[in-house]
């Protein structure tokens, strides 16, 4: 064993990886949640992907990350890796595509850039136990996927 991998199955076991991959999730539900009531400004800034809510999949995509952080080994594990991969990965390259979408329409959201950050620090502990190609695919999906299927508006909407 190299001293390179022993240092970076070193660095995902690590004390504050493993905290960071229970807190992030709670976190981003946490923000999504806040943002539900959010009356600012960005309480303008909508969207939706195949029909879902970003605010309702964004809490179900982080119980998903936050839930997978608790199955350890047997012959899921190396499965549920790659299903975080995926996720992790694939929401970078959706979260390209919204900050792409807020700077585009000059309407900034704090909680949607807060949830970004979680995703980004999520992906950037968990990148070194990543599968490459997956890692690459999903970026790759994700950006494609909401370039393709997102719906989202900055005018205010009036229920009546």
């Amino acid at each position: 064993m190299s001293l390179l991998s022993m240092d970076l199955r070193v660095a995902r076991n690590h004390v504050i990886t493993k905290s960071l991959n229970v807190l992030l999730p709670l976190i981003g539900i946490m923000l999504m949640l806040v943002y539900e009531y959010c009356d600012t400004s960005c309480s303008y800034l909508k969207g939706n992907f195949l029909g879902l809510d970003l605010k309702w999949l964004g809490v179900i995509y982080m119980a998903m990350l936050f839930l997978s952080t608790f199955v350890k080994g047997g012959p899921s594990a190396a499965l549920v890796t790659n299903v975080r991969t995926i996720l992790i990965s694939a929401a970078v390259g959706a979260e390209f595509f919204l900050i792409g979408f807020q700077v585009i329409k000059d309407t900034y959201c704090p909680f949607c850039l807060a949830f970004s950050a979680c995703i980004f620090v999520l992906f950037g502990i968990n990148s070194s136990g990543m599968n490459r190609w997956i890692m690459a695919a999903s970026v790759l999906a994700g950006l494609l996927g909401f370039t393709l299927f997102f719906e989202g508006q900055v005018t205010p909407r009036f229920d009546l």
